[in-house]
């Protein structure tokens, strides 16, 4: 794989940001192909923020800022390390199953709540053995990344009725094994509200040797630097789940977990929505989840004391939305949704914002800021 080269912004860059600044107005949709196509031929300009304020150690891993791409925006892995480039601290790719999966999707962008709303029965992507030689090609680069793995949509017990004999630890430790020499940190998706596992997260029978076994493929495979394991956990936890969950985590050892992402929609349950042209049934994520998502960050982090790091995703925007989430006690946060409707560059935005705050409030370090409204 061929990387692209970076450059510095000319005439044919600037047509191209002004035709996608004119394109996010009309369509989202089309703002997030574009996007694709100029983070990897290298269309946006360079315009980073450095402020020391920003910087954190998580995972044994220094992050010169918190921001991070989150899993969905690359699948076919020529997007993250150009989204790095203009400065993210670090990106996810995936989701992948194991095997090629197609199911039918439909997404819908909710302008006026700055949501995206996905139609979809599993994880729509092309199969992990498609994207190792792009892991592979890439793995001299520095930037930090991870790879997002899912079990197949079909539960347990129908792919052992059907003679495969595939146990979710199974799955799991086979997908760890293929692609845990080339990624720092490795994410154990458990968060598809239409997935079985997710409903299965709060059983430690369950979840602990799926760990497990990941573990025992990861030495495997990657003795000399095993990537990081990390949990993503569904947003409809309930308070009864949260500490179950927490425990088995601090027993597994895991190094982080992921928190947010989507948010299951049924028929009732859409009436906060600004947006009323699309019958709204299927997973949401954006703006709509922020709250929910930073309410579980911060039971989370004090159910397990702050011994987890945490990764919050969901409808961070601005400064003020990434503060939020750190006080509630996550050390990185990832967006998704703010960069289909802002554009790429709004990490930089984001990050002069929350290294004001930062200092505004009084902490000379963004980890000070940790839990602080926890604590």
């Amino acid at each position: 794989m061929k990387i692209p080269h970076y450059s510095k912004t000319n005439l044919s860059n600037v047509l191209f940001t002004t035709f996608w600044w004119l394109s996010h107005k009309i369509s989202p949709s089309l703002s997030k192909k574009l996007i694709v196509y100029g983070i990897r031929d290298g269309a946006f300009a360079d315009k980073r923020v450095f402020n020391k304020v920003l910087g954190i150690d998580v995972m044994g891993h220094h992050f010169k800022n918190p921001i991070g791409v989150a899993a969905g925006l690359d699948k076919r892995g020529n997007v993250i390390d150009g989204m790095i480039s203009l400065g993210y601290g670090f990106g996810e790719f995936g989701s992948y199953t194991l095997e090629k999966e197609m199911p039918l999707k439909k997404v819908m962008y909710l302008r006026q709540d700055k949501a995206i709303l996905v139609q979809s029965l599993g994880y729509r992507n092309p199969g992990l053995r498609a994207i190792i030689p792009t892991l592979i090609s890439r793995r001299h680069l520095p930037n930090f990344i991870g790879v997002n793995i899912a079990t197949s949509t079909p539960t347990e017990a129908e792919n052992i009725k059907q003679g495969q004999h595939m146990t979710y630890e199974h799955e799991f430790a086979i997908m760890a094994s293929k692609v845990a020499p080339y990624c720092d940190y490795l994410v154990l998706n458990f968060s598809h509200p239409e997935v079985e596992l997710s409903r299965l997260i709060s059983d430690r029978a369950t979840l602990l040797p799926i760990v497990q076994s990941v573990r025992t493929a990861i030495s495997q495979s990657a003795p000399i630097r095993p990537p990081k394991v990390v949990i993503k956990l569904p947003l409809d936890l309930t308070n009864q789940e949260v500490p179950l969950v927490c425990n088995t985590l601090l027993e597994a050892q895991v190094d982080a977990v992921i928190v947010g992402g989507v948010q299951s929609l049924s028929k009732n349950s859409d009436k906060f929505l600004k947006d009323k042209k699309y019958h709204h049934i299927g997973m949401l994520a954006g703006k709509p989840i922020k709250d929910l998502s930073t309410s579980l960050v911060a039971n989370i982090y004090h159910n397990t004391q702050g011994k987890i790091p945490i990764i919050a995703c969901g409808g961070v925007f601005n400064g003020k939305d990434a503060f939020e989430k750190i006080a509630a006690g996550a050390s990185l946060i990832q967006i998704y949704s703010a960069i289909v409707f802002q554009g790429p560059n709004v990490v930089n935005k984001i990050n002069k914002e929350l290294a004001k705050i930062l200092r505004e409030k009084g902490f000379e370090k963004l980890e000070d800021a940790v839990g602080c409204d926890v604590k």
